[in-house]
């Protein structure tokens, strides 16, 4: 995660009906960390002076080779449920996975053109989102009779009940089918519905956790000054990017004319983005949150390194299927 301390509004970020997040999360309640754990792996090769190798770092970060090698595991997870689901009589229209922007390049994290159209998405017409039902997969879907709608759900998502746990994650308790396409897509990839998860889940909690620790490192700080002596310099005397769009949510509200407010909310994120870039901030993030892996308790890089090690056996099996 490049931390920016931009927190823009979601803009197309809509999922298919059902794919790629088919887990239902209840929060606070006592895990079974262990769940679909399988043999421990073979220790993997160190690369890094802290003891984790480099594709432990990529995974708790998001980073490096990370943006490839998770298009390559979705891309052939979708493979695998596209021919599952034709087995069972059904399509699955879910188009392949986008490329990533790496999080190295600054400009891609920034999204300068973006900014320039939409600003930070607070004037946004509702009618420019992407609605529901809007992706191939739904656009399937809704003419089936519901018997079809029915049975699609249950040879996708498997019954109900047929579910294990899995902690450790952001949210608490995260519940797993075990059965149905979508199961046996990650089985064939993990080894298990539950090793997926982990493999998905515990380094986006990592990644978020080192993400909060950049803002109080020393090199960070730094350059959010020059960030706040750059915005200043346009007369823009935000303490931060949060700041900025909460103050322009207020403004919106008492806004006599919309047009205006568009135009200073766009000029708004144009200045944050510009300034971001001149204090390399993106560069910066990056570089003091992969540092900040070696900070994780001794538990935390032991679950990393063995996740890491799950997730290259799964990247392995996953490119005999593409």
């Amino acid at each position: 995660m490049v931390h920016l301390v931009v927190h823009r509004s979601a803009r197309g970020m809509r999922f298919a009906l059902s794919s790629l997040m088919l887990l239902a999360v209840s929060a606070g309640c006592a895990g079974a960390q262990s769940a679909g754990r399988s043999a421990t792996p073979p220790p993997e090769r160190t690369s890094s002076p802290g003891g984790l190798s480099s594709a432990a770092i990529d995974l708790a970060t998001h980073s490096g080779t990370w943006p490839t090698t998770e298009r390559t595991l979705m891309s052939a997870e979708l493979r695998l449920v596209r021919a599952c689901m034709e087995g069972k009589g059904f399509r699955y229209p879910a188009p392949d996975p986008p490329a990533r922007a790496a999080p190295e390049d600054e400009r891609a994290a920034v999204e300068l053109a973006d900014r320039s159209r939409t600003g930070y998405g607070i004037s946004q017409p509702p009618s420019q989102a992407p609605g529901p039902g809007s992706a191939p997969v739904d656009r399937y879907y809704r003419p089936l009779p519901a018997a079809r709608q029915k049975a699609f759900d249950r040879e996708l998502n498997g019954p109900p009940d047929k579910k294990v746990t899995v902690s450790g994650t952001d949210w608490g308790e995260v519940r797993v089918a075990t059965e149905g396409c979508d199961a046996e897509s990650r089985s064939r990839l993990a080894g298990s519905p539950a090793l997926w998860a982990r493999i998905t889940y515990l380094p986006e909690r990592y990644d978020n956790e080192l993400g909060r620790r950049v803002t109080s490192a020393p090199a960070y700080v730094r350059a959010m000054a020059e960030w706040r002596a750059c915005m200043a310099g346009r007369k823009l005397p935000y303490r931060s990017p949060e700041q900025a769009q909460d103050a322009l949510r207020k403004e919106r509200q008492t806004a006599d004319s919309a047009d205006a407010f568009r135009r200073r909310e766009i000029a708004v994120a144009v200045a944050d983005g510009e300034c971001a870039l001149r204090a390399h901030l993106p560069a910066v993030s990056l570089r003091v949150q992969r540092e900040l892996v070696s900070t994780l308790s001794r538990d935390e890089q032991r679950t990393l390194a063995e996740l890491t090690a799950h997730r290259e056996a799964a990247l392995r099996r996953a490119r005999t299927v593409l």
